[in-house]
């Protein structure tokens, strides 16, 4: 009787993403191709993504997900000889489905300048497109010619800059005094505070952004038992609590916000702040000063933020 072995042919070229399958080789991927710009959140979010992929088969009911129902793990990957080499993930971006987000464009170093990058992006813009989506947004660094160019070739249009700031050894500053006549005080937590937030949010983030990416009430509505839960929560593990802070004087309101959160389980502390037009250049210093005395408190972990470019001012030269 004679038995014939069927060798297993790897597959190459475009394909789905299979969650079930892929995301160690993506893993592998991404650090490869992003080596040098990762920061300690994309290390552990990558350390998140090996820890699921070991899970294998028990992920594959996420192959035949609906991606109405699954809104984390669509995409594709390229792969060569059994190697994923290339990755494209997209994601829904709001709860009508008109908006999606495109992440970890990635392609392996041996592998680029073969229009791998442009087949990922193409089948991302029809994946959206059978998903009756209208806007698809995307983030790329300025110093990435190749990317800039790429997308804006396939109708990409810059919408706005955003500028990242990252301190892995934050330094001891001394505070910056407050402009005379602006008070500091914590946020109350009721719907009045939430609404002075929200209307700074929208003078403050450029229309641009804003149209991209509209600004939602709820973000900025702070619900006082849940704050209160997550920082007894902090409090009995030994972690910094969160703090929400206003600035305000006497004929304007409310004309800054500032919002800190110490980091947990190693991860890096975070803040954020608005600063009213007539006063922009003249608190941004006052308000970081004062987040990292305050994160000076807790584990020398790295303070990490997020803000538009155009609204920095003098806070790189303080950092």
């Amino acid at each position: 009787m004679a038995i014939a072995l069927r060798r297993k042919i790897p597959e190459n070229g475009l394909r789905p993403l299979k969650p079930s399958k892929d995301l160690l080789g993506i893993a592998d991927l991404i650090e490869e191709a992003f080596a040098g710009d990762m920061d300690n959140s994309g290390l552990k979010a990558l350390q998140e993504m090996r820890w699921m992929g070991r899970w294998g088969k028990v992920l594959f009911w996420l192959d035949y997900m609906s991606p109405d129902v699954n809104t984390y793990l669509n995409g594709f990957v390229w792969e060569e000889d059994g190697k994923i080499v290339g990755n494209i993930t997209v994601n829904r971006n709001s709860h009508d489905g008109r908006r999606w987000f495109i992440s970890n464009v990635a392609v392996s170093k041996a592998f680029r300048g073969r229009g791998i990058a442009r087949a990922l992006m193409d089948a991302a813009l029809e994946f959206v497109r059978e998903m009756r989506g209208r806007v698809v947004l995307l983030q790329v660094r300025r110093g990435n010619a190749p990317a800039v160019h790429l997308y804006r070739s396939m109708g990409f249009k810059e919408s706005g800059a955003l500028a990242d700031f990252y301190m892995p050894h934050p330094a001891k500053i001394p505070i910056e005094p407050l402009p005379a006549g602006v008070r500091l005080r914590r946020h109350r937590l009721d719907v009045e505070d939430a609404r002075r937030a929200f209307a700074l949010a929208r003078m403050v983030v450029p229309a641009d952004l804003q149209h991209e990416s509209p600004l939602k009430f709820r973000t900025f509505r702070l619900e006082g038992s849940d704050v209160l839960v997550s920082n007894l929560f902090r409090r009995l593990f030994g972690f910094g609590t969160r703090q929400y802070w206003v600035a305000e004087t006497g004929s304007r309101g409310v004309i800054a916000t500032l919002n800190v959160e110490p980091g947990i389980w190693s991860r890096e502390h975070s803040l954020g702040f608005l600063v009213h037009p007539h006063w922009q250049g003249h608190l941004e210093k006052a308000l970081v000063s004062r987040a990292l005395a305050y994160l000076a408190q807790f584990p020398a972990q790295a303070i990490y933020f997020r803000h538009p470019d155009a609204l920095t001012h003098d806070v790189s030269a303080l950092l």
